[in-house]
């Protein structure tokens, strides 16, 4: 098969400006629920102004989410069509990528259990974070919807959509492949105390480039082994907190 030589008028540039959308969402939203919080809450504590953020981060989500739409609105149910296709003829495929990621991981983590103070560790600190979400029962809803739902969404649209769907057509795929797992792995990784966290998420972000790329660059390929991985990480984490 004869490969396609890409131009840079082949790039869908338009794609770009969900960038900007997601960060003004980000600001609007978050300063909206600063004023709301000092307006409207008395004794805003540290739990409750997470809470705040996280509703906002999900509104600039659902922004996001329906921009990348409009955008492609014109085509959007044939490219739809084509990406439900395939997760129901490579599904197994799409299980056992799953599967075999989250044995690496849970491998992965054991190990880092047992290594020295300092450089192991038992959850990263992005996951000790997201364990604030889950304290209150009523919020479970829309921790299900930021983590499960509009994360992996937004997430893959960015890190492999935009970086290695658009500009690895100039840029050679694979290597924007490589640039995606680091940024996306990178990201997950501010704050963290020990250097080791950052393979929990090259494992994952791999895992997620690998079925991007084999698919032949469709997102929802991403997408579905993102939103499954949090799914069973939001399942295993009701089932550790509540039982």
């Amino acid at each position: 098969m004869e490969r396609r030589k890409y131009r840079f008028k082949d790039i869908v540039w338009k794609d770009f400006s969900l960038l900007a959308i997601l960060i003004a969402s980000m600001i609007v939203f978050s300063l909206l629920g600063i004023v709301i919080g000092f307006l409207y809450i008395d004794n805003l504590s540290e739990k409750i102004a997470l809470k705040i953020s996280v509703i906002a981060q999900l509104l600039a989500y659902l922004v996001t989410a329906c921009s990348f739409y409009f955008l492609h609105m014109n085509d959007f149910k044939y490219h739809l069509r084509k990406n439900i296709n395939f997760v129901k003829n490579h599904y197994l495929f799409l299980i056992i990528v799953t599967v075999t990621m989250m044995v690496c991981s849970t491998i992965y983590n054991t190990i880092m259990q047992y290594l020295p103070d300092g450089i192991g560790f038992s959850e990263t600190q992005n996951e000790l974070e997201l364990m604030g979400l889950f304290d209150k029962p009523a919020f479970l809803p829309v921790t299900f919807l930021l983590i499960v739902i509009g994360a992996p969404l937004v997430e893959e649209i960015c890190f492999r959509h935009l970086l290695i769907g658009e500009l690895g057509k100039k840029f050679n795929f694979i290597a924007m492949g490589i640039v995606s797992t680091i940024l996306f792995s990178l990201m997950h990784v501010v704050g963290a105390e020990s250097p080791f966290e950052i393979g929990s998420y090259l494992i994952l972000a791999i895992a997620m480039v690998y079925v991007y790329l084999k698919s032949g660059r469709k997102l929802i390929a991403s997408v579905s082994l993102h939103m499954l991985n949090n799914l069973i990480s939001f399942i295993f984490t009701i089932i550790t907190l509540y039982t």
